[in-house]
């Protein structure tokens, strides 16, 4: 009997231990973690804090710097630093649980004493990045635009009396989650993000030599209505060719471009009035470049200012604002789209801006008074579109100023449709005459009267097809992240004639407009890369190719920099040396266009020697850079120029679509329904 209870006792015991194992297992991985650190070292007592999917909790680190939260369930959180004696701001960093069993590790928040900066208002600390660039995130250029600062010019930032915290990025501008938020497909529609974001990050190497160092200003892209600086990290950039990088946030979509008589009232400024609010965000950058870039090593009287895609459009706006005088003395745009889209233009009237649909001067239909349109119906306040335009219309100036700025900004969202997985369509870049001209872009280069300085333009050889990717007509997303090409044949054609009609307006006329004004330092070129991995059969060089944002890596000199997830799957060993080799050339043709104005033969030191030459419009001339790998077409001038007539010409006579509609739909894309579409597409 003796033994039967031994045994029994046994049998418990061990049940219990493992019990006891796999609940210690399971809280092995429901925890988010990570480390404070000064100068390599541990700070203890310093309180961190968790937020976010109902959570609020607050721990404290240990000796070590440590930090721990536990039992965390699956979600979006924020962690936060709530800053110790002598120390300000509010570091904190977006985490992503991916489930509650799933460990979130190495949070860390790490500064370097070797980092502290005076700039104007205050002293800042920052870190070192993993090469020893020295690096400041989340610096405040302006006041935060919330409250009564909403929809209001910028101001400039506050001063601080203790060492500001710059040792993270600061949230994002108020967007949805898109495929450049690094999340999860399955929040694609939640909002994230924040109204107080006008912060920057500099990247800056050491300065033994004390000779100022060119500065370059990132604008980074996303239909200005998704994306952050922070996706874009400068250490490369800066170590490689000893420049300083600065990338800035700017507001967003209807944030950052919303014009509305109720906004004009009493007390309003002229900036105010113009309703383009995320442009003037990126001009207080500027100034704020001007003011403080000597406490990192920067020359203020050589800026670079460049960006891609919607950052492109900025830059080339920047250029025709009144306002930017002085602030940049070089330019570098990189996809801008510039009104080729038949229904959206990128330079916007008033009219467009604010107006009703059914106006004599027919408004967008994301315009401010639609968009108020349909928060009257989400809130219940208007049964039907022509109700709330009644109620409206009936509405005081005082009495709609009051309605929209305490909307919660969700909520202003919720009625602004998304496409391309977060961006939203809406008016952008308003022409009211004093921040942007009234005449259209083409008619501003071609007049001259813009800041004429070197300047470098060029696009991607198969832009469209970052767009097409995510179309179901043409594509099936496995998991929302491998396509497969549904259509083959018509997916080519489209991205053919869309990327050919990108091109013309916004390289081809831009070029040979401004070269009329400035012949000798006009600068274009085309991204060719298309060396993706061939994965499970399925060609991605195909699927995406020359993409619309592929060349962005190149630019930071970092071969592996991920801008969008899915984007990490065309990086493989086997194309790496290729990758690498680009990076290395061309970043160091934007380098050397940052020092001296032109791209030249890239920095003395790098490995190409091609010369890159102005534009011109001498038929059979060189006029155009092409970057490919060396096992490619490489880097080569070649004499290449679209002219929109032979690409519409060539697109009504295309015989390749499989159906008449499938051209149709493309042509409309491109060039609206005009006499052509009538004539041929409109009983299809």
């Amino acid at each position: 009997m003796l033994w039967e209870m031994m045994r029994k006792k046994s049998s418990n015991d061990l049940f219990r231990i493992i019990l006891i194992l796999i609940g210690a297992l399971l809280i092995a991985g429901c925890n988010i973690s990570g480390k404070v650190t000064l100068d390599g070292e541990g700070v203890q007592g310093v309180s961190v804090a968790l937020s976010g999917n109902g959570v609020q909790k607050t721990v404290t680190t240990n000796k070590n710097g440590y930090y721990e939260f536990r039992n965390i369930a699956k979600g979006l959180y924020k962690v936060s630093v709530l800053p110790p004696e002598g120390y300000t701001g509010n570091p904190a960093q977006r985490v992503e649980k991916s489930s509650k069993y799933a460990d979130v590790y190495a949070v860390h928040f790490k500064m370097e004493s070797d980092t502290i900066k005076e700039i104007s208002s205050g002293t800042i600390i920052g870190k070192r990045e993993e090469n020893g660039i020295a690096a400041w995130y989340g610096i405040p250029f302006a006041k935060p635009p919330v409250d009564d600062l909403r929809w209001k010019a910028p101001q400039p930032e506050e001063s601080w009396d203790d060492a500001y915290m710059a040792a993270t990025p600061c949230e994002p501008c108020t967007q949805y989650v898109s495929m450049l938020t690094g999340l999860s497909p399955e929040y694609y529609n939640q909002v994230i993000g924040s109204e107080d974001c006008l912060y920057l990050n500099v990247w800056a190497p050491e300065n033994a030599s004390g000779e100022p160092k060119p500065v370059m200003l990132w604008v980074h892209g996303g239909a200005n209505s998704i994306g952050e600086g922070a996706i874009y990290n400068g250490k490369m950039l800066a170590e490689k060719h000893d420049v300083i990088v600065v990338a800035i946030n700017y507001r967003l979509g209807p944030f950052g471009w919303f014009a509305h008589p109720a906004l004009r009232g009493e007390g309003t400024t002229i900036e105010d009035q113009s309703g383009n609010f995320g442009t003037l965000d990126i001009i207080r950058g500027l100034e704020w470049v001007q003011q403080n870039i000597d406490a990192f090593g920067g020359d203020k009287n050589n800026v670079t200012l460049f960006g891609e895609s919607a950052g492109a459009i900025n830059t080339l706006t920047l250029l025709a604002s009144p306002l930017t005088e002085g602030l940049f003395h070089s330019a570098i745009a990189e996809s801008p789209v510039i009104e080729w889209i038949a229904e959206h233009t990128n330079w916007q009237p008033m009219s467009v801006a604010e107006n009703y649909m059914d106006d004599d001067e027919p408004g967008h239909h994301a315009s401010s008074r639609e968009t108020i349109n349909n928060l009257l119906m989400e809130d219940g306040l208007a049964i039907d579109r022509d109700a709330a335009k009644a109620l409206q219309d009936s509405m005081g100036n005082e009495d709609i100023e009051a309605y929209l700025r305490t909307m919660p900004a969700e909520k202003i969202m919720s009625v602004l449709e998304s496409k391309y997985r977060g961006m939203i369509i809406m008016p952008s870049a308003i022409q009211d005459g004093y921040v942007i001209p009234k005449k259209g872009p083409l008619d501003v280069f071609q007049s001259g009267e813009y800041h004429q300085m070197p300047i470098m333009i060029g696009t991607n050889r198969e832009e469209m097809k970052l767009f097409l990717m995510l179309d179901p007509y043409y594509t099936m997303n496995i998991m929302e992240v491998i396509p497969i090409i549904l259509k083959p044949v018509d997916y080519e054609l489209a991205a053919q004639y869309c990327s050919e009609a990108w091109k013309v307006t916004s390289v081809d006329e831009l070029a040979t407009a401004m070269s009329i004004h400035q012949p000798n330092d006009i600068y274009a070129y085309r991204f060719d890369w298309d060396d993706e991995a061939n994965m499970l059969g399925i060609d991605l060089g195909a699927i995406v190719g020359a993409a619309h944002g592929v060349e962005i890596p190149s630019v930071f000199a970092d071969p592996d920099m991920v801008i969008m997830e899915s984007m990490s799957l065309t990086y493989t060993p086997e194309n790496k040396p290729g990758r690498v080799a680009l990076a290395e050339s061309m970043s160091s043709y934007w380098a050397a266009m940052a020092y001296t104005g032109s791209p030249g033969t890239g920095m003395p030191y790098a490995p190409q020697a091609v010369e890159w030459t102005p534009w011109t419009n001498d038929a059979g001339a060189a006029n155009l850079m092409i970057f490919d790998s060396p096992s490619d077409a490489g880097i080569n001038m070649v004499n290449f120029h679209l002219y929109s007539d032979d690409v519409q010409e060539r697109l009504q006579n295309e015989t390749g679509f499989t159906t008449d509609t499938d051209q149709c739909m493309v042509y409309k894309a491109i060039y609206g329904e005009d006499e052509f579409y009538q004539a041929h597409c409109s009983g299809l």
